[in-house]
């Protein structure tokens, strides 16, 4: 088992900038990652060794994700050796993660909540008329299929995005500059006015819309993002283990692992 089977080229691609929402990502591709190795076990059981190794590289790869990320309380755990290790130990520490994981979530649906706004009909239909510029740009330009593949997919995003009642405008605005960034080495794109005309209307739309929006609904400034809260107390906290860097023993009783 590997952590590149979690983390692969294409996931990596689709993470977002913000390191919490990042990070819910990954937890989600660790989950979806276990399922698949659940279900290659047998009537009889084989295969449960792999699975346990499955589990002990999705907590590796949970772990070093909030390193990078500096998401605590998992940035200060320890992986535990894959020795000794079972079953047993991911499903406590699944009880913890799935603790923070819930925290996680609901902040990230407070922020998304707030960059989406409700946009009118007649805004949504000018969008669909610039983006079927882009699409048919994309489509008479000179490149490579691959390329060309990932640009309408980002399109199709676009497009799928403007279906919803509202539309998360910070996410409209991303696949924009994705779009822009997929066309840079492509000289039929990056040099045309048209192209650049169509993707500056298209942002300038999005702003405005945003700026309506927020009058109306009057938004309280934002907030930073709250300290995530342990599932127990700290008085439940072995008293040995205060004071010094945890150790994988430690992380047994506390998490545990």
């Amino acid at each position: 088992m590997s952590v590149m089977e979690i983390l692969t080229e294409e996931f990596l691609a689709e993470l977002p900038d913000d390191p919490r929402a990042a990070f819910g990502m990954v937890l989600r591709r660790a989950e979806t990652y276990l399922a698949e190795a659940l279900g290659a076990i047998d009537d009889q059981g084989n295969n449960w060794h792999s699975y346990e190794s499955a589990q002990h590289t999705a907590m590796n790869t949970i772990i070093a994700v909030a390193k990078r990320y500096e998401i605590e309380p998992f940035a200060s755990m320890t992986v535990p050796t894959r020795k000794g290790f079972g079953s047993e130990q991911f499903a406590e520490f699944k009880v913890d993660l799935d603790h923070y994981a819930a925290q996680l979530l609901l902040d990230n649906s407070i922020r998304s909540k707030r960059d989406a706004i409700a946009i009118e009909a007649k805004i949504k239909d000018r969008l669909r008329q610039h983006v079927h510029g882009i699409k048919t740009l994309i489509d008479q330009a000179d490149m490579p299929e691959p390329r060309r593949a990932v640009l309408r997919k980002r399109i199709a995003e676009f497009e799928a995005a403007l279906e919803t009642p509202r539309v998360n405008v910070v996410m409209l605005a991303g696949i924009m500059v994705a779009i822009l960034a997929g066309a840079a080495n492509i000289a039929q794109l990056a040099d045309s006015p048209t192209m650049h005309k169509l993707v500056s209307t298209i942002m300038n739309t999005i702003g405005e819309a945003k700026a309506i929006d927020d009058e109306k609904r009057e938004l309280p400034p934002a907030q930073s993002p709250q300290p995530l809260l342990p599932p127990r107390p700290a008085s439940q906290i072995p008293t040995a283990s205060k004071g010094r860097s945890p150790t994988s023993a430690d992380l047994d009783d506390e998490i545990p692992f």
